[in-house]
C-alpha cells in the first residue's frame, strides 16, 4: 500500500521542489534550490504555510499560503496532485472564516479548467515585462528632483512611502520593519547601489528598487518595486526613475531587464513601461473563490 502525507516544506526538499516548479510551469516559474531554502530562512515566513505532498518516501506537490484575516492566497507546483493544496486551502479559510481564497498561475495554464471546476472565477491579472539593452538611456529628471542611492538611514522614510504609493493595490501588503527587513534588505542581491531614490529637497517623491538577477537568472536584471507618491504622479517621474535603472544595470553588464505590473494598475505605470519601450512576455491571472 503507498503511503502518502501532507507536511512542512524541509530543506532537504529544495531540489525536488525546484524540479516541482519547473515541470508545472515550465521556464515561466523557474525556481532554483536556493530560492526555496531562504523561504524557510525567512523570519516573516511561518514554516507552517510551506507544505509538501509526500507519496511513498519521494515529493510530487509543493503549496504555500499566505493568510490574511478575510483571504487566503494560495501558490502552488503539484503537478497531477493539484487538488489536495486546493482543498488545504479553502479549509483553511473555512475554518478561519476568511471570504475568499485566490490562486496564481500563468495565463491558459490547465489550472484554469481545475479551478473553474471547483468554483474559481477569474479575477485580475498581472504581466511580466522586458526590454533588451544595447547601451545607456537617456532620462531627464523633473525639475528640482534629485536621485540618490539608498542609505540605511533612509529605511523608515523608504518603508513608508512603499506603503503610501501602494495604499490603492489589492494585492498590496504593509509593510512592517521587520518585513522590510526580510522581504527588502534581506532579498537576494540587495544592492544599495540599484536602489534609486527621488528627492524633492527633503521629501522622497519615488524609488526604484532594483536587483542584479532574478530568482538566479544572472542575465536578467530585475526592477523590484518602482513606485512614486500620489503628490508628484503625473511629471515624469516615473518614467525616468525606470530608465535610470535601465542605466544602472546596464553599468552593471546586464542587458536584458524585467518586472512585473498589475495589468490594472490605477497609476498609468502600465503605460510608462510600454512607452520606455518594455514588452509584456507573460500574462498571470489570479482566480478567486468566495465564501
Amino acid at each position: 500500500m503507498s503511503s502518502s502525507q501532507l507536511r512542512q516544506l524541509r530543506q532537504e526538499d529544495a531540489e525536488q521542489v525546484a524540479h516541482l516548479f519547473l515541470a508545472a510551469f515550465g521556464e515561466s516559474r523557474r525556481m532554483d534550490p536556493e530560492e526555496i531554502r531562504s523561504w524557510l530562512r525567512n523570519k516573516e515566513i511561518e514554516d507552517e504555510w510551506l507544505r509538501v505532498l509526500e507519496i511513498d518516501g519521494r515529493v510530487v506537490g509543493y503549496g504555500d499560503l499566505f493568510v490574511e484575516p478575510d483571504v487566503i492566497q494560495l501558490d502552488v507546483a503539484a503537478p497531477g496532485h493539484w487538488e489536495v493544496f486546493f482543498e488545504w486551502a479553502e479549509a483553511e479559510a473555512r475554518s478561519r472564516g476568511a471570504a475568499r481564497v485566490r490562486a496564481y498561475f500563468e495565463a491558459g495554464h490547465e489550472l484554469e479548467q481545475l479551478a473553474g471546476a471547483r468554483g474559481y472565477r477569474y479575477f485580475r491579472s498581472s504581466y511580466t515585462m522586458e526590454i533588451a539593452l544595447d547601451g545607456p538611456t537617456p532620462v531627464t529628471l523633473p525639475k528640482g528632483i534629485e536621485l540618490r542611492r539608498y542609505r540605511d538611514l533612509d529605511a523608515e522614510v523608504l518603508r513608508a512611502a512603499l506603503n503610501e504609493a501602494f495604499a490603492e493595490d489589492p494585492f498590496w501588503h504593509t509593510v512592517t520593519p521587520s518585513n522590510f527587513r526580510e522581504f527588502y534588505l534581506s532579498a537576494r542581491g540587495y544592492d544599495p547601489g540599484l536602489w534609486l531614490l527621488a528627492w524633492d529637497g527633503g521629501e522622497l517623491a519615488g524609488f526604484s528598487l532594483s536587483y542584479p538577477e532574478r530568482i538566479g537568472d544572472v542575465t536578467l536584471g530585475w526592477i523590484g518595486t518602482l513606485g512614486v507618491r500620489a503628490s508628484w504622479r503625473r511629471r515624469g517621474l516615473g518614467g525616468a526613475l525606470l530608465r535610470s535603472s535601465f542605466n544602472a544595470l546596464y553599468d552593471r553588464g546586464l542587458r536584458r531587464v524585467g518586472l512585473g505590473v498589475d495589468a490594472q494598475n490605477v497609476t498609468g505605470a502600465l503605460g510608462v513601461y510600454e512607452r520606455a519601450g518594455m514588452h509584456r512576455v507573460r500574462q498571470n491571472d489570479n482566480w478567486e473563490l468566495t465564501f
